[in-house]
């Protein structure tokens, strides 16, 4: 794992479970999710060797970023998955997580959307992502209902105008 981060300001806190992108994989794509754990487990979970998890960023209720897996290397955020009709997303996306619980969390935080954006101008800069493969967990996770995040309280029209005042 590169001991740098992709953008700045975030923290690094590497994870080894992650794998190489195939050749000649293009990173148009980036998957929205949240963690169902607080920042400390979600951490631990996503970092502890052998785990088949693991996810590109995670964004905590206060704002701070981590980087766990270089935007180069392949994370294991999306599991079984399709968009469009490519399989395997997390060939070509990056994943970012939210700290969120549901059922404990009232939703996500201001500062987690501020974050958010500032992170996805970034990864916009260094990779050609397509607004329309900005997307959730839910809506790419196989078999469909497999997975319920970014969930109904993400605030999907508020991404939906950003990316619109973006262009």
């Amino acid at each position: 794992m590169s001991e740098r981060v992709d953008h700045p300001g975030a923290r690094l806190h590497p994870s080894g479970n992650c794998g190489d992108r195939p050749a000649h994989a293009v990173l148009d794509a980036v998957v929205i999710h949240y963690t169902a754990l607080p920042l400390a487990e979600s951490l631990e979970l996503l970092s502890r060797p052998g785990h088949e998890a693991s996810t590109h960023y995670v964004i905590a209720r206060d704002g701070t970023l981590y980087q766990l897996v270089p935007e180069s290397r392949r994370a294991w955020h999306s599991g079984v998955s399709r968009l469009g009709d490519r399989e395997r997303v997390n060939d070509f996306s990056i994943g970012i997580d939210l700290v969120y619980v549901p059922g404990v969390d009232p939703g996500y935080t201001e500062i987690q959307y501020e974050i958010l954006f500032d992170l996805l101008d970034g990864i916009r800069r260094r990779h050609p992502i397509r607004d329309d493969l900005i997307t959730g967990h839910e809506d790419v996770a196989l078999p469909p209902g497999r997975k319920a995040d970014p969930g109904p309280l993400f605030n999907w029209s508020r991404v939906r105008a950003w990316l619109s005042e973006k262009k």
